[in-house]
């Protein structure tokens, strides 16, 4: 396991218990989801909002994080306020994020992911994704305005929706700028922006190493933030404002990422990685 330092920190080989007990994990995921599609079919007539599926969903995050000894604490969970429907930005540095975003949050707002579209087409998972209301997103700049109608229109009429606005995993830990797509996504929507930090995530599971270590990720839930206008200039602030609240719970080592401004409209496609 890495201390949770700043940038740059070595990441440890990961041990034979932990690959082990990582291999474990993985394996549960997809045992889940080939009971979870099924039941979830069965379920559609009668549960048009997928309340069951929201309920699965977290004993599917617990599981896999009890096997790999993950421990999720949260803070500020009462911000989110159950009913409301939200943008929720959250940093992003290691696949353990969904997993403990599901235990804290999906309870009180239910909420679906916007993903790279690569990973629905990945079996099972990838058909589970589509038929859970999971939101694809194009890595090309032409893709992405339809995408993000799509995410919008989930928002409106069903769930909130998850972004990563660094766009992709730090492989540092270190917050990366934002980009402006979750803010439009908001702006069009008329909904409030969730921040959310989670903290030593990189740390149990560094970008670059395939098992997770054990140990405590913190989920740190802050106050929501007015829907943003529809000007630039307004996004942007938006954008500013909500990265400040994310990178205030963050070590100070691992408050800076690397700064290389807003994405526009031609960044909006790369929203999450």
């Amino acid at each position: 396991m890495t201390a949770a330092g700043g940038e740059g920190a070595a990441v440890a080989p990961a041990g034979p218990v932990e690959v082990v007990r990582t291999a474990l994990a993985h394996a549960w995921a997809m045992l889940f989801l080939v009971v979870l599609l099924p039941v979830g079919l069965l379920c559609f007539p009668f549960d048009p909002r997928q309340r069951m599926h929201d309920r699965l969903s977290v004993v599917w995050a617990r599981g896999a994080l009890w096997l790999v000894g993950v421990r999720v604490e949260a803070e500020g969970v009462l911000h989110a306020r159950p009913g409301e429907r939200y943008v929720i930005a959250a940093n992003h540095q290691s696949t353990l994020d969904i997993l403990a975003l599901l235990v804290v949050l999906q309870g009180r707002t239910p909420f679906r992911f916007l993903a790279k579209r690569a990973l629905f087409r990945v079996p099972v998972l990838g058909w589970g994704m589509r038929l859970y209301g999971h939101t694809p997103v194009d890595r090309r700049a032409r893709g992405a305005a339809a995408d993000l109608g799509a995410a919008q229109r989930n928002l409106m009429q069903r769930w909130s929706t998850v972004f990563f606005p660094e766009g992709t995993r730090s492989a540092t830990g270190g917050l990366l700028p934002f980009r402006l797509g979750a803010f439009r996504v908001a702006a069009a929507a008329g909904a409030r922006v969730l921040p959310v930090t989670l903290v030593d995530a990189g740390a149990l599971q560094p970008k670059s190493r395939y098992a997770a270590a054990p140990g405590v990720l913190r989920v740190v839930v802050h106050p929501p933030l007015d829907p943003p206008g529809r000007s630039l200039e307004e996004l942007r602030a938006s954008m500013e404002a909500c990265r400040a609240a994310v990178a205030s719970a963050l070590p100070a080592a691992l408050r800076e990422g690397g700064r290389g401004g807003a994405r526009g409209v031609g960044g909006a496609s790369r929203l999450n990685g």
